[in-house]
């Protein structure tokens, strides 16, 4: 809390909120339990076409997407999300390491990239950098 001359202004840290998918749904519950530590999960999604669409409807500050769902992949759906304002920040979480696939990821507008054998390590702090707009890739 702090005074501006006779206001009170209050200082309210929301969480973030988060959309989370993969179609691994014993994977997309370790990610949603590593994610909730921090952050309100207000979605999940099994696959890329309903990815889209609750990222649509729901309007997260950052969308969690694996890479290789049925109906639309990680990066068509980053792609995609590009062509609205405002967009998620949008952080890819793979087990694919290939520096290739990594910098498509960055190049169709994920801010971040998390291999998923670090997501317990990572995930929160990807989450956390890509929803200021910087930049994250887990190292190996």
């Amino acid at each position: 809390m702090e005074w501006t001359n006779t206001h009170i202004v209050i200082h309210n840290r929301m969480k973030l909120r988060i959309v989370a998918a993969d179609n691994n749904p014993i994977v997309l519950e370790k990610l949603v339990s590593i994610l909730k530590i921090e952050f309100d999960v207000v979605k999940i999604a099994i696959d890329g076409k309903s990815s889209l669409d609750i990222i649509l409807n729901y309007r997260p500050d950052v969308a969690v997407l694996d890479l290789e769902m049925p109906g639309l992949n990680g990066l068509e759906i980053a792609r995609e999300l590009m062509k609205i304002n405002p967009r998620p920040a949008i952080v890819i979480c793979s087990v694919e390491h290939d520096l290739d696939v990594v910098d498509a990821a960055l190049k169709a507008g994920a801010l971040g990239y998390v291999f998923k054998a670090r997501a317990a390590r990572d995930l929160n702090m990807a989450v956390k950098s890509a929803a200021r707009g910087q930049s994250f890739v887990s190292k190996d």
